[in-house]
């Protein structure tokens, strides 16, 4: 019986090939447990995205792994086969041939920037480096999630009432773009070059279309927006939360905390969880989510590539 598992094992095939209409409840499904870890690839399965992949085992039409490339150079992935408590679900000639495929795929792509869990990444990282493809950089980042079990979501909290937190619309875009700028400039810019008022003004327009952003400023204040949070994805069961910024002279002053309260109770009255990653250099702002509920659950990882 063994001579003949290890026989099927070897005839097993594997291919990556465009997400169907009719099996995106499937990948939904396939993916709803780990969500935390992959919530813009949820997103995207969810809107019906085009360019979404499927990694399958062909003969028994099981999903293996899912992809979405965005604008042809960027990549999300879910590869539940690099983590170490599904591994151990495949042989390694099935491994093997699962990287194989992946290589194939991923060898014909002209791709910018990578992001997702952290073994996933390692794994793409070492198939862009086989495929002489130059690396500029790889951040790396804590992958924080919350339930709203925390005690701090089950009682009134006084806040300051000198913050002042509202949920933005378009009519807030112009407000935010400095806020944009200075967030990007140090969570997202790979040439530290600042962008442009046009860019940051669609970037933001096309942000409200579909996520929720909020905005906090200094009652006493002309007005100025000191702070901002937003979801850069919003999934089944989780949203992504991301862009979060304050203004460096509005830093070390509790804003933030009252800000990121009252956006996580919004989102708790969606009946969704949050999820977030932060960079593991950026230890304030881990304590700052630690403080808020959070809790570590793994790495996440985005890395750039030379075109």
């Amino acid at each position: 019986m063994n001579y003949l598992k290890n026989i099927n094992h070897l005839k097993t095939n594997y291919k990556i090939v465009p997400l169907s209409e009719n099996e995106r409840g499937r990948a939904v499904h396939f993916i709803e447990k780990y969500e935390s870890e992959c919530t813009a690839l949820m997103e995207q399965i969810q809107q019906s995205a085009e360019d979404v992949f499927v990694l399958k085992e062909i003969d028994r039409d099981i999903f293996c792994a899912l992809f979405f490339i965005r604008t042809k150079t960027t990549l999300m992935y879910f590869i539940p086969f690099t983590k170490s408590e599904e591994k151990k679900n495949y042989n390694h000639s099935e491994i093997i041939k699962m990287e194989k495929e992946i290589t194939k795929f991923i060898s014909k792509l002209s791709l910018f920037c990578v992001y997702g869990e952290e073994s996933g990444g390692i794994l793409i990282n070492s198939i862009l480096k086989k495929c002489k493809k130059n690396l500029i950089i790889s951040k790396e980042y804590f992958l924080m999630t919350n339930d709203f079990s925390n005690e701090l979501y089950k009682k009134e909290l006084i806040l300051d009432k000198q913050i002042f937190v509202k949920k933005c619309s378009f009519d807030d875009i112009e407000s935010l773009i400095e806020l944009e700028r200075g967030y990007r400039l140090e969570e997202v810019s790979v040439t530290g070059i600042p962008e442009s008022d046009a860019l940051l003004r669609m970037l933001l327009e096309k942000a409200l279309q579909k996520q929720i952003i909020f905005s906090a400023l200094y009652s006493d204040s002309s007005n100025e927006v000191i702070a901002k949070v937003a979801t850069n994805a919003r999934g089944k069961n989780f949203y992504q939360i991301g862009g979060v910024f304050t203004k460096k002279e509005f830093r070390n002053k509790g804003i933030m905390f009252n800000l990121m309260i009252q956006f996580m109770n919004y989102i708790h009255s969606e009946n969704k969880k949050a999820t977030l990653f932060v960079n593991i250099h950026n230890e304030p702002a881990k304590k700052v989510y630690e403080k808020l509920g959070f809790i570590l659950i793994g790495k996440y990882r985005i890395s750039y590539f030379q075109k």
